[in-house]
């Protein structure tokens, strides 16, 4: 029977692993254009006690570690002039709409190109939606403004607004690959008092340093953890070894 340091042992050690992961992502993208840094908040889980046989003492309840509850930082990252007139940023709380196959997926990165069709896309090549669909750009020459409200213009000619959406502030927004986002609840159509701001990307508002530290922490804290889950694993072999009938 694995005993409760054992228990508690484990539950640390996977937690500090979800942490190291979380980390190690946020600096692996401190340099991911409108990438914002994850972080996870744990729970305190009770587990359930085990009523008392006649003459035994209760158990008092034990404490781990619950499933991590995953969030992003709403915090900005700097913004950046590029002079690219199809790089775009947001000023304010809000997301790209971008179109793909597997539905309406998110992101704060503007990095944006026209493809062989003249639609507006990102570098992975899928469209950026407007209000009324794909963003498409015709064949023409002609100098591309897009506005702070996200309208997109060619000589004076409207093609468009780029759809910017929000969410609560309790929605929680998964990593969907390719510097998307996705979310179980469904944004706000208004975007609030975001705006757009036309040749400039947004960096990573992660802190290098900052990330650095805490990774360099939590390694000491694994092995910290590691070592007593070894020592108390050792000490129920002992025990076991202490309780074998000569």
């Amino acid at each position: 029977m694995v005993g409760e340091t054992t228990l508690i042992s484990l539950s640390r050690l996977m937690a500090l692993q979800r942490r190291l992961d979380v980390a190690a992502n946020n600096v692996a993208n401190s340099q991911t254009t409108g990438y914002r840094a994850k972080q996870l908040a744990f729970q305190e889980y009770l587990k359930p006690d085990k009523p008392p046989e006649i003459g035994e003492k209760p158990e008092r309840p034990l404490s781990l570690v619950d499933a991590a509850l995953p969030f992003t930082s709403s915090a900005s990252g700097a913004f950046r002039s590029t002079g690219n007139p199809l790089d775009l940023a947001i000023n304010g709380n809000a997301y790209f709409a971008i179109q793909t196959s597997q539905g309406e997926r998110y992101t704060r990165d503007g990095s944006f190109s026209l493809d062989a069709k003249g639609r507006l896309v990102t570098l992975e090549g899928l469209p950026v939606l407007g209000d009324k669909g794909v963003i498409t750009v015709p064949p023409r020459a002609g100098e591309i403004t897009i506005d702070p409200s996200g309208r997109v213009s060619m000589q004076q000619v409207e093609l468009g607004k780029l759809k910017l959406v929000s969410f609560d502030p309790g929605a929680r927004l998964e990593a969907a690959g390719g510097n998307l986002l996705r979310s179980a609840q469904p944004p706000k159509a208004n975007a609030g008092s975001a705006t757009v701001l036309q040749a400039m990307l947004e960096q990573s508002n992660v802190q290098p340093t900052i990330e650095m530290s805490r990774l360099a922490e939590l390694n000491r804290s694994y092995e910290v953890a590691s070592k007593l889950l070894k020592d108390s694993q050792d000490i129920n072999e002992i025990s076991k070894l202490a309780n074998v009938p000569e």
